[in-house]
């Protein structure tokens, strides 16, 4: 397949053991976000002409958001954990082996107004993270 719309994305979180053992869809999830960038370290000497630079570590981080839903209470749990759990996020379900988790520390908002309440947060890894 190739460009697919977002609608079946999914987040799933297993807050076990450090391996993922068995991911369950969070439910009233409707967007996340994904960053996968590197930080980079100047290794600038006297003499260049420009900054160089060398690659450090990947910095793997993000967000989630979606509707507050009184039967899912996992990122409100997983916000409290204190060992991180297994996070793993699909961009379609349909492509169900495309995929990216690992071990990561979850937090967790909650925006009430006069409109539908609504659950943002972000997580951080916690160790080596599989990538499609």
């Amino acid at each position: 397949m190739s460009i697919l719309a977002g609608r079946y994305g999914q987040v799933a979180f297993d807050s076990g053991p450090a391996s993922p053992v068995n991911p369950q869809v969070i439910a009233s999830i409707n967007t996340w976000k994904l960053s996968l960038k590197t930080n980079y370290e100047d290794v600038s000497c006297f003499g260049d002409t420009n900054k160089v630079y060398v690659p450090g570590l990947r910095d793997i981080s993000g967000s989630y958001g979606g509707f507050w839903n009184s039967a899912e209470l996992t990122p409100i749990h997983a916000s409290n954990l204190t060992t991180p759990g297994y996070l793993q996020l699909t961009p379609n379900s349909n492509e169900p082996t495309f995929l990216f988790g690992g071990l990561a520390y979850l937090d967790a908002d909650i925006d009430c107004s006069m409109s539908a309440p609504k659950i943002t947060g972000s997580f951080v890894a916690a160790g080596p993270w599989v990538t499609p």
